[in-house]
């Protein structure tokens, strides 16, 4: 084949030069479009969130904000900026809204002729939800604080800062590692106790949103509280417990944990939770030992108001406070009702009767007249003219007090029988006659009781003897009388008793209200001749 001519190259060229820029000048154009890049689909926008818009081949006309959960509810608008577009007011937290950009269409764009007609106007909506409000979760009615252990409040949203408020000083700490949880620490706490707590400036981590201030009631656990030791109330800063007994500490409500001082011996105790509690020691008679409780905590996290000193003992030894007749007496009716007093009252009456022994013995009985005081009446009257020797004897066997206490030592005297007394009194001779082993010794008159008030036959014994006392009562005929200072008085019966009259001249008929009255020197004889247990026998 034959070269072609230069020219017919040059229109080869040319013309396909010219094809190629027919084709790139019908290359279809971008369509157009409105863009919504902020705000985002994804995730929570904050209140003032960036409005950004993008228009390809349209020109926006209005951007329109809607409030999808609460259509009631008013949106802020959307106006330009000069940097883009705007709202004139922040969002509402915890809302959802709908934006909506309306553009004109400026540029269609190459189309072909089969292609429709593209709208004049477009739109893009962009559906979101804005930044939540933080509130506190699960908050029961009433909270409980314990002592060094921060109360734990859990919110909805991240915690950007809160501030406590109590009666007292309380700090709040956002955890690092879970912003939604916040701990409350308090300063100064007391057991047993309800106070409020707020919190109040609290500002979400997402979007700076502010939560309402919260009110909270809060208790703090029962206090521990020492009730009493081995079954002796707790009262004040000593405390008398059983003898030989295990010490036990009785607490209001169930222990985990103790910490106490038992003399110069500092303990600690921990274990499952009891309100009972040993210390593993007793105390023996009259001994002493010093309790310091420094700490405790209870099942529910109670402690100590304070620490508590308590000076413990065992009961003092048992002791015979008094007897009769006395050590070395002489001249004691064998009629005699020798009486004892304990210094408390005795717990095994039996026990303390079979320590009592009297040589030589005697027949007899025991009668209590009080709980602490018996006496002993013998069924016959002791050896005339004879040394009796008393012995009470000692050691835990023998009388015991209601608190456990015993004699150390035996305790012995001894007393000398004399004559056998018996003060006579004959109504219808109005006189009175000592008599020693049946023979009259010495006589004086009395009056007795008048009519109406008259005095009662009978043996009595002389019951007990009081050097003055002070008479009042009612006589016979209704009036009053309130006599000051009668001497050596004799009680034998009730209120019948032998005294003094300085008020009556005469003597040897009635004129008593019911008493056997003498002059003050002839009572004063028969107040040292007669001892307690004399009989008195009265004579119609």
């Amino acid at each position: 084949m034959g070269r072609l001519p230069v020219s017919s190259l040059s229109i080869s060229l040319v013309l396909a030069l010219a094809m190629a820029a027919a084709l790139a000048a019908c290359a279809p154009a971008p369509l157009p479009r409105v863009h919504i890049v902020q705000p985002a689909a994804g995730g929570l926008v904050p209140l003032e969130p960036q409005i950004a818009l993008q228009a390809v081949g349209s020109t926006i006309e209005s951007v329109h904000l809607d409030r999808l959960d609460d259509p009631q509810a008013p949106a802020p608008s959307v106006i330009p900026a000069p940097d883009g577009w705007r709202l004139t007011a922040p969002l509402a937290p915890d809302a959802q809204y709908r934006l909506l950009v309306q553009a004109r269409v400026t540029s269609t764009g190459f189309r072909l002729p089969w292609d429709p007609e593209p709208p004049a106007v477009i739109e893009q909506e962009q559906r979101f939800a804005t930044v939540r409000t933080p509130r506190l979760a699960d908050a029961p009615p009433e909270l409980t604080a314990r002592r060094d252990t921060p109360l734990v409040l859990r919110f909805t949203e991240p915690l950007q800062q809160v501030t406590p408020r109590a009666p007292f000083p309380a700090t709040a700490e956002i955890d690092s590692g879970d912003p939604r949880q916040v701990k409350v620490q308090f300063a100064e706490l007391t057991p047993g106790e309800t106070f409020s707590l707020a919190l109040t400036g609290i500002v979400g981590r997402e979007g700076a949103v502010p939560g309402p201030d919260v009110e909270l009631a809060v208790r703090t656990p029962e206090p521990a509280e020492l009730v009493a030791i081995s079954g002796v109330p707790v009262a004040g800063a000593s405390a008398t417990v059983p003898m030989e007994v295990p010490l036990t500490l009785e607490w209001s409500q169930p222990l985990r944990r103790l910490s106490y001082r038992l003399g110069d011996e500092e303990r600690q105790w921990r274990g499952e939770p009891t309100a009972t509690i040993p210390l593993g020691t007793s105390l023996e008679q009259g001994q002493q030992r010093t309790l310091v409780v420094l700490d405790a905590e209870t099942a529910e996290g109670g402690w100590l108001r304070q620490p508590a000193t308590l000076a413990l003992s065992a009961p003092a030894p048992l002791q015979l406070a008094a007897y009769w007749p006395a050590d070395g007496a002489v001249n004691v009716t064998p009629n005699a009702d020798p009486t004892f007093r304990f210094s408390e009252p005795i717990a095994d009456r039996a026990a303390a009767e079979e320590a009592i022994r009297f040589e030589p013995s005697v027949p007899g009985r025991f009668e209590w007249l009080a709980d602490n005081r018996v006496r002993f009446v013998p069924e016959e009257p002791f050896p005339r003219e004879t040394p009796i020797q008393v012995e009470v004897k000692a050691g835990p066997a023998g009388a015991r007090g209601a608190s456990g206490s015993y004699l150390i030592e035996p305790v012995t005297f001894t007393f000398q029988t004399g004559k056998l007394k018996v003060i006579d009194v004959s109504l219808r001779e109005q006189r009175l006659t000592l008599l020693e082993d049946g023979v009259p010794v010495w006589s004086a008159p009395v009056a007795t009781g008048v009519r109406g008030a008259e005095t009662p036959p009978g043996r009595y014994e002389v019951l007990y003897k009081m050097p003055m006392a002070r008479f009042r009562g009612v006589n016979p005929d209704g009036s009053r009388y309130d006599i000051p200072d009668v001497r050596w008085v004799l009680a034998f019966y009730g209120d019948y008793t032998i005294h003094g009259a300085y008020w009556r001249s005469t003597f040897g008929r009635p004129g008593s209200n019911g008493c056997i009255s003498l002059t003050d020197a002839n009572a004063k004889h028969v107040y040292d001749w007669a001892d307690v247990g004399t009989p008195v026998v009265v004579r119609p």
